[in-house]
């Protein structure tokens, strides 16, 4: 019998954060909803595949030969899915009780949504800021500027960041971080699942930018929570501050710079 819910989980060197979601999703906060996961390795070299096999040998492992963006090892993960419905999940996410559970019972429930993600935790409890307007030139400027902080107290950036959303009640946003998403396999299909020309970074807003496209709504759903050990690499000057770059100078040349969401009917 197949389950009702394929993880999908893109990991490379993330051993100890890997072993701390693991343990929250197949013992401390296991879902009452039947799941597979399926991680896919990306070339890994601290013994991630070892420790899998040997401590959760349920979990359907893939091993890149290459290393791949995370646009297509979810594509590649996804295309093996058994589930109804595919759950994007980081190896950096420590899940509480009931969280995907919750995301799965909105969805099943809630046929105008696409894409339910939840409401995301920092280590200390305090709330990440994971739902977001789309990406502008104004948005992507001000964010250059403030050195992607989140903490700024510039205007733009705050509209950007959506502080303000509701605490108790779901929200349509226009995307939240890819860091849990929960889709409809059939629906994740017709999207064509993520945006491969993307390899990190953006390819969430895309896909949340397509799924109002396609009629469906987002949906930050903050009944459902969990803890983000964010890894924020890309706020220092480096190799990945100018992949984010990049990422976002296609996102918008993608859009010819004009973003915005489709209201669905």
């Amino acid at each position: 019998m197949n389950p009702e819910i394929s993880i999908i989980t893109v990991t490379m060197n993330h051993l100890p954060l890997l072993k701390e979601m693991l343990y929250s999703l197949f013992v401390s906060c296991k879902p009452a909803t039947s799941f597979e996961l399926i991680l896919v390795d990306n070339c890994s070299t601290d013994g991630t595949i070892e420790y899998v096999r040997e401590a959760y040998p349920s979990v359907h492992i893939i091993e890149n030969t290459e290393i791949n963006g995370f646009a297509k090892n979810n594509n590649t993960g996804a295309a093996q899915a058994k589930g109804r419905f595919i759950l994007i999940l980081n190896p950096d996410i420590i899940l509480t009780d009931g969280a995907i559970d919750t995301l799965y019972q909105y969805l099943k429930n809630n046929p105008s949504a696409g894409i339910v993600a939840p409401r995301l935790l920092n280590q200390d409890g305090s709330i990440q800021l994971s739902a977001r307007h789309f990406m502008s030139v104004k948005f992507l400027l001000c964010r250059i500027f403030t050195n992607g902080k989140d903490d700024t107290n510039n205007p733009v950036v705050q509209e950007y960041l959506m502080p303000d959303i509701s605490d108790d009640q779901p929200s349509e946003v226009d995307w939240c971080l890819g860091a849990a998403l929960l889709f409809e396999k059939s629906f994740y299909q017709q999207l064509g699942g993520f945006d491969e020309k993307f390899f990190l970074y953006v390819e969430d807003a895309d896909i949340c930018q397509r799924c109002w496209f396609a009629g469906k709504k987002v949906i930050y759903l903050p009944q459902s929570q969990m803890i983000h050990a964010h890894q924020r690499t890309s706020a220092h000057l480096s190799k990945k501050t100018i992949m984010h770059l990049k990422s976002h100078f296609y996102f918008l040349r993608k859009n010819r710079f004009k973003i915005e969401r489709v209201p669905t009917k």
